[in-house]
């Protein structure tokens, strides 16, 4: 991967957990009715997981862990996928010039 894209990626991690309550931050209707449906599901799950043994709950709840690390790791990715297209479109359009020599890959 190219150390620009590494810093941007560092960059844009920061900046994607900050400050959700900002105007601009971006809360798609999907979004919005996928937080619906997780927080009517919710409590059916934790009532599902208290019909399994102690065994079964630590395992549903590592899978569920697990599940959430990818989806979060899913955003993030194209949180900066997102931007790293951006800046390429930029470029490609001469809006931005590559002054530091480095290397922008095609599209």
């Amino acid at each position: 991967m190219n150390d620009v894209w590494i810093k941007m990626a560092e960059f844009l991690g920061r900046l994607n957990g900050e400050n959700v309550k900002r105007e601009s931050y971006v809360r798609t209707p999907e979004y919005e009715k996928a937080l619906e449906a997780w927080k009517e599901k919710e409590l059916e799950w934790e009532d599902f997981l208290e019909t399994l043994s102690a065994e079964q709950r630590e395992k549903a709840e590592e899978i569920l862990e697990c599940q959430e690390d990818f989806a979060s790791a899913q955003e993030l990715r194209a949180y900066i996928q997102g931007y790293a297209d951006c800046v390429q479109v930029l470029y490609r359009m001469g809006l931005i010039t590559n002054n530091l020599n480095l290397k922008i890959p095609n599209l």
